[in-house]
């Protein structure tokens, strides 16, 4: 079964920096969830304008840096200034186009917030479940504090890591290709989602 990811890539809210990460993740879930559940894009689908809004809210949801670091692992160190502000843009658009357009759906699942882990003042934990009657999915945010705001720089859902799996992909690329190979890669993978 299919379920709800969208809360995965939602926004920075404005008053992020005063926030707990427990509360910047279940402020944006439920920003996300509005989306969804608006009378107004009715219909068993998730509409392109509901798309649209929640696409443009992960440049604010994630701390991209971060998370672009993490995914690419060692090899980061041999990617210029140049080529890391560049696969950050593209990493950014592949979540988009693959992962958030494949995992969006709504069917009334609820969110339970288990716990948050504060590991320092600028690295925390929030553990939720993801809960219907036929389903109990652990979904865990990594976030880190930049500038008095949380961001999440890894998510796992039923254990599997999000920056473990693309660094997993990027590294075996990466030992026979170029930094810029790869973001062409990259880059034909996200014309082919259209």
């Amino acid at each position: 079964m299919r379920y709800i990811l969208a809360f995965l890539l939602v926004p920075a809210l404005a008053l992020a920096h005063t926030m707990s990460p427990t509360d910047y993740i279940r402020g944006n879930v439920d920003a996300v969830i509005a989306i969804l559940t608006d009378p107004a894009h009715s219909g068993e689908t998730i509409s392109d304008a509901q798309m649209d809004q929640i696409s443009a809210m992960a440049d604010d949801f994630f701390d991209v840096p971060e998370l672009s670091k993490r995914a690419l692992g060692q090899y980061w160190r041999t990617f210029t200034q140049d080529q890391r502000l560049e696969f950050q843009k593209i990493f950014v658009q592949l979540l988009k186009s693959v992962y958030l357009k494949r995992s969006i759906t709504y069917n009334n699942e609820r969110v339970i917030f288990d716990q948050e882990i504060l590991k320092s003042e600028i690295l925390a934990e929030v553990h939720t479940t993801l809960t219907s009657p036929e389903l109990h999915v652990p979904v865990f945010y990594y976030l880190t504090k930049r500038s008095g705001t949380w961001k999440v720089y890894d998510i796992a859902v039923e254990n599997v890591s999000l920056v473990k799996n693309y660094r997993s992909q990027f590294q075996s690329i990466l030992q026979t290709k170029s930094p810029d190979q790869l973001m062409a890669i990259l880059k034909e993978k996200i014309n082919e989602q259209g």
